[in-house]
Order: structure tokens, then C-alpha cells, then sequence
């Protein structure tokens, strides 16, 4: 007789996040990180997921954000949003918020 192993299989799920938009680029002197925000609005004080192939799956709350060139609180569908970020981001990587 042989027993099957149950497991959780939808753990990635588990973790509840709506995507925000895309990276564009990195600023590697100044560590800069440079998004486009697709949908949804991103504000100073959330928790994010940056996700790629390269970069993994990296969870960063968000201390500040430049939107089109000034500081600001909240960023809207439509910005081009830059934030100081401890790892490089690349093309592929996708912007998550949790909820």
C-alpha cells in the first residue's frame, strides 16, 4: 500500500498581491530603481513584491517615491515612479503590491 504526500501545492497563492506595473530600469550608481505603474496606486508606506526569472521574489516596503521627477506620496496608473531599492531590477521584473 503506498501513501501519498499531502502537501500544500498553492503556496505561492498564498500570498495575496495585484500587480502594479514593470520595471524599466536600474540605476546601479545610486541604486535607483525606475518603474512604469500599469494599474492601481502605489503609496509611501506599502509592501511590495518585485518578481522576475533573474531577480527572484524580493518583498520591500516602500519608505519613498519619486513620481515624474518630484517626491510624492502616492503614485497613480500612468507614472513613471522611481524608488531607492538594495538589488538590481531588470526588464522582466514585474511590481506587486500585497493586500
Amino acid at each position: 500500500m503506498a501513501k501519498a504526500e499531502t502537501k500544500n501545492i498553492r503556496q505561492k497563492i498564498a500570498v495575496k498581491k495585484v500587480l502594479l506595473g514593470k520595471a524599466e530600469h536600474y540605476y546601479s550608481k545610486s541604486k535607483i530603481a525606475q518603474f512604469l505603474i500599469e494599474n492601481g496606486e502605489l503609496a509611501v508606506g506599502d509592501k511590495v513584491l518585485i518578481s522576475g526569472p533573474t531577480t527572484g521574489e524580493q518583498e520591500v516596503t516602500i519608505t519613498e517615491i519619486y513620481a515624474n521627477g518630484g517626491p510624492c506620496e502616492t503614485a497613480k496608473a500612468g507614472d513613471q515612479i522611481t524608488f531607492e531599492l538594495p538589488f538590481r531590477v531588470r526588464l522582466s521584473d514585474k511590481l506587486y503590491k500585497i493586500i
